[in-house]
């Protein structure tokens, strides 16, 4: 049947909000082209940019090509957004660079937004298969190592699937997020101004600073200067302010001087243990951290990481941002309280836009949009 206006109005309504969570998420690996930005282009990266290691692998152990030659670091999704998309047909697709994928991988590739699409059933769909194409490529590289073989060590098959396992929480995205507890949103204004004061009584998450400590902090309120304890980490936790979309509430906390895994830990332990934050739907944190060299260096190792708490996408999405704004020895937490109204996409440039909001709170990225600052 015909569409009417208002379905193609909303049809570009939604995708409009896509672009602008694929935006969040993807950085300058997103561009919109054409007139109007109606053809859109993601770069995959075939690897991890900043794992020395991945980036051998990939070198010695590369995806091959039509003609048997190894397939560049990264492939390309052009995605046309026609007007039937979403709500009656996937938008077009293409993956670039031309004879990249042997025929059948090709073959896959293209019916994999066929399918993605069928599975979310008429919601925009672009983000889940950038997703799965990125998996299915590592799945390739990995059947086209030369070294490749039955009694494949356990290192190996964990780089494989590296970023694919699901993480741990309530469940994947929002699908998960239906809940069986009425929301007040009230109730979680009143709780979430309780946290603020309490933290600051006890001399805890500061809301608001761009230091850590306070002014008459020493180096053991530091947690990387030093010797450093749970409690000295708690103290150094920088709160942002919270805020709400649609009935779901987003805050945002951050840990500097992070110089080991086990401050992540300490962090995330110490959020947890308030019992307001504990009853967050997701609790997403992604690091950055110097392990040999000055940040300042291109050659600089660093370890970097996430946990997406069941938020599959939203991490990573984190992780990036970090890594684009150089941003370096932090742990960067969004938590988000569902309050029964799915977001959609959108909830990726919520999530982005609270994290970026803490970097920028604490002097890691100028207001301005200027650099970041390790």
């Amino acid at each position: 049947r015909e569409m009417e206006a208002g379905e193609r109005a909303e049809n570009l309504e939604r995708q409009a909000e896509e672009a602008e969570a694929l935006a969040a998420i993807y950085g300058d690996d997103f561009v919109r082209e054409g007139d109007g930005g109606t053809v859109w282009e993601i770069r995959v990266p075939l690897g991890d940019p900043d794992d020395p290691d991945e980036r051998r692998r990939q070198s010695d152990d590369a995806m091959l090509t039509r003609d048997g030659t190894p397939a560049p670091d990264c492939l390309v999704a052009r995605v046309v957004p026609i007007e039937t998309y979403p709500s009656r047909t996937p938008p077009l697709v293409e993956v670039h660079p031309v004879g990249a994928l042997i025929q059948h991988r090709m073959d896959a590739a293209l019916a994999a937004m066929d399918e993605e699409h069928v599975a979310v059933d008429g919601d925009v769909c672009v983000f889940p298969f950038v997703t799965r194409l990125r998996e299915m490529a590592r799945a390739w590289r990995d059947e086209d190592r030369p070294s490749r073989r039955p009694g494949r060590d356990d290192d190996a098959a964990a780089d494989a699937n590296d970023d694919d396992d699901d993480a741990p929480g309530t469940g994947r995205g929002e699908d998960a997020e239906t809940g069986d507890a009425e929301w007040d949103p009230a109730a979680i204004d009143a709780e979430l101004a309780s946290l603020a004061m309490t933290t600051t009584e006890r001399g805890g998450a500061r809301d608001g600073t761009a230091g850590t400590a306070g002014a008459d902090a020493t180096d053991a309120d530091h947690p990387g200067v030093g010797a450093w304890t749970d409690e000295s980490v708690e103290r150094s936790i920088v709160a942002g302010p919270p805020f709400t979309e649609k009935k779901s509430t987003f805050r945002g906390f951050l840990l500097r001087d992070v110089t080991s895994l086990e401050q992540v830990d300490a962090m995330l332990r110490a959020l947890r243990r308030d019992s307001r934050i504990a009853r967050c739907s997701h609790l997403m944190a992604a690091w950055r951290i110097a392990l040999r060299g000055d940040p300042r260096d291109p050659d600089c190792v660093w370890a970097q990481d996430h946990d997406e708490d069941g938020e599959t996408g939203a991490g990573r999405g984190m992780s990036h941002l970090l890594r684009v704004t150089g941003s370096g020895n932090v742990c960067v937490v969004v938590a988000r309280w569902f309050g029964g109204v799915h977001l959609g996409p959108a909830r990726f440039q919520l999530i982005n836009n609270c994290a970026r909001d803490m970097l920028e709170r604490c002097g890691f990225v100028q207001v301005a949009r200027g650099g970041g600052k390790g």
